[in-house]
């Protein structure tokens, strides 16, 4: 998930249940983070983060880092367990428990920076970015009338709006994205290109077969009107 922003990692997902309390964690010892297999946990961490390890399996959860926050999406039953170390030094292991009542967000430690709940603006695009892949309404946005409009097609994948918002002087998008084959295959998240295009991300790399499971994903599209 090596694009911008979960954008494009993974893509950084799919919430939908689970806990929006912040749970508070002790600094510098292990930290037990619930979740779920395709499914977004964000851990805001008390520095800026510069340094992410994977123990295990590192192709079984996709991560991605944006400043304080590291955003976890297991893709198996067995994630790999997370070191994450910030600026000021210090290191925190993330043990990863699967659980039906994932955490959606968990505060470690006390952040030396304020958090996003008295935001009533967006003044990065990271910031947008970030509310759709909690499945979070964007702030002070306006609600379009464009679900169901086909976004894209080739002889591959379908993809058609979920929801559209208008948020100040930008759009942002999220499509649902479904492959019309019975071959697996790629999510063309870098080769996706709009008029303003800002930011990009999906759930997932690759879509199974049609039919089967993992046979679509969400997209996330930001654009400067």
């Amino acid at each position: 998930m090596k694009r911008t922003a979960f954008v494009i990692a993974a893509c950084i997902c799919c919430l939908g249940g689970g806990d929006l309390a912040v749970a508070s964690k002790s600094e510098g010892k292990p930290v037990t983070v619930k979740v779920e297999i395709g499914k977004v946990t964000e851990v805001v961490l008390p520095g800026k983060i510069v340094k992410v390890i994977k123990g295990g399996q590192p192709d079984s959860v996709l991560v991605e880092v944006l400043d304080h926050s590291i955003y976890l999406l297991p893709k198996t039953d067995t994630p790999a367990e997370i070191f994450v170390s910030v600026h000021t030094g210090e290191s925190y292991p993330l043990i990863l428990q699967l659980s039906q009542e994932r955490d959606i967000k968990v505060q470690v430690g006390s952040p030396d920076h304020q958090e996003f709940s008295t935001r009533t603006t967006y003044h990065d695009v990271m910031d947008l970015m970030k509310d759709l892949l909690l499945e979070k309404e964007p702030l002070m946005s306006t609600v379009l009338p464009h679900e169901g409009q086909i976004f894209l097609q080739d002889q591959h994948i379908q993809a058609t709006v979920s929801q559209a918002y208008e948020v100040g002087d930008w759009r942002a998008y999220v499509l649902t994205a479904k492959n019309l084959t019975d071959q697996p295959v790629i999510v063309p998240v870098q080769q996706i290109s709009a008029p303003n295009l800002l930011a990009v991300s999906s759930t997932r790399d690759m879509l199974s077969a049609r039919g089967e499971a993992n046979d679509s994903t969400k997209i996330y599209l930001i654009v400067r009107q």
